[in-house]
């Protein structure tokens, strides 16, 4: 694009310049409502409309990439939601171990949030944790890796810091989790800081922590007390 544009330059025509300017205004425009809908369907007191949007987005373009991610979303938001058999439900809806390693690091996600947050067996969601961001690796080259990686990485400290690993480290990532992480990634971060924050007695700290999660996941009950 750069070249067309530069050779536009050269014979006066502007043309191809407007066409590149028109197609990230297009592309920007796309990304921000895209995020902006995904924090939306989040306020909804039910997962059932964040569902049924996945579901209708692989339904325009379906095959085994679109149907996978929708069950994940899908998953992902039923857990969110503490309705753990509905989040099972959605991954059984496709053959894990028949997909490329990236795509089983999306459900042994999801089963480290089963573990999490419904077994409340910290130590196997912390191993859950550490295999789905194994699984995942990938080249930053590709599109999207950088904030998945950044998510998986979160997942894992939020993990070893209820398994009781509290050192600077582990608290300075789930601090830059819980500020930058895209859409509602933030808000499980900062419930696992406010969890910490409230045993040590840190209660102006421990409000601020749970009003991201608030802010994010009003209707997400189960992310609502810190005290687990």
């Amino acid at each position: 694009m750069i070249v067309i544009s530069l050779g536009g330059l050269r014979r006066r025509d502007y043309t191809p310049i407007i066409a590149v300017a028109g197609s990230i205004v297009v592309a920007v425009t796309i990304s921000v409502w895209s995020r902006r809908k995904g924090l939306l369907l989040f306020r909804e007191p039910s997962p059932d409309h964040a569902i049924a949007y996945y579901h209708s987005c692989a339904k325009r373009a379906p095959n085994w990439r679109t149907l996978a991610l929708a069950a994940f979303q899908s998953a992902y938001a039923a857990a969110l939601y503490g309705q753990f058999d509905r989040a099972r439900e959605e991954l059984a809806s496709v053959r894990w171990t028949t997909l490329p390693p990236m795509y089983e690091g999306f459900e042994v996600y999801i089963h480290s949030l089963l573990a999490l947050f419904e077994a409340k067996d910290y130590s196997k969601a912390l191993r859950l944790a550490q295999e789905a961001r194994d699984l995942c690796d990938a080249s930053e080259k590709f599109p999207g890796v950088k904030k998945s990686r950044a998510a998986l990485d979160a997942n894992v400290a939020v993990c070893e810091l209820l398994v009781g690993k509290n050192d600077s480290e582990v608290l300075g990532r789930l601090d830059r989790a819980s500020k930058e992480l895209p859409g509602v990634s933030a808000a499980i971060p900062a419930w696992a800081l406010a969890n910490y924050q409230t045993k040590l007695g840190q209660e102006v700290e421990a409000e601020k922590s749970l009003a991201i999660v608030k802010r994010l996941l009003p209707h997400c009950t189960i992310l609502h007390d810190p005290h687990m």
